[in-house]
């Protein structure tokens, strides 16, 4: 079952990302697809009792976009039009785990997980 509020999510997330302007880099379903496994809204955080870490929540995915987006568009060596022609496919971006240049970190508690067998 979907949640709105993911999709949501991932439209702010494909909103903003800059897209190559050779449409077969941006993958639309594949994106989705990785997004949901790398967000702590799409990502089960146990399978088989074991805890699996979550690489990025949503938001600070859609802030990396943004930040990416600004950084390609704002390359002063090369032309807006051209840094474009080698934006990689946004499926590519998030696999890659390209987007964790883009993410600040907070400073959270840290938190202990015991595996009890």
């Amino acid at each position: 079952m979907t949640n709105r509020n993911d999709h949501a999510e991932f439209d702010q997330f494909w909103k903003y990302y800059p897209h190559c302007k050779r449409p077969r880099r941006s993958k639309l379903e594949v994106t989705r697809g990785i997004f949901k496994q790398i967000t702590t809204s799409g990502r089960k955080t146990i399978v088989d009792g074991i805890p699996l870490y979550v690489r990025a929540s949503p938001e600070q995915l859609v802030s990396a976009a943004k930040a990416y987006a600004e950084d390609v568009d704002n390359d002063y060596e090369v032309p807006s039009s051209e840094a474009r022609k080698y934006v990689p496919g946004a499926h590519v971006w998030l696999n890659q785990s390209r987007h964790s240049e883009w993410i600040e970190e907070e400073e959270t508690e840290e938190v202990k997980i015991r595996i009890v067998k």
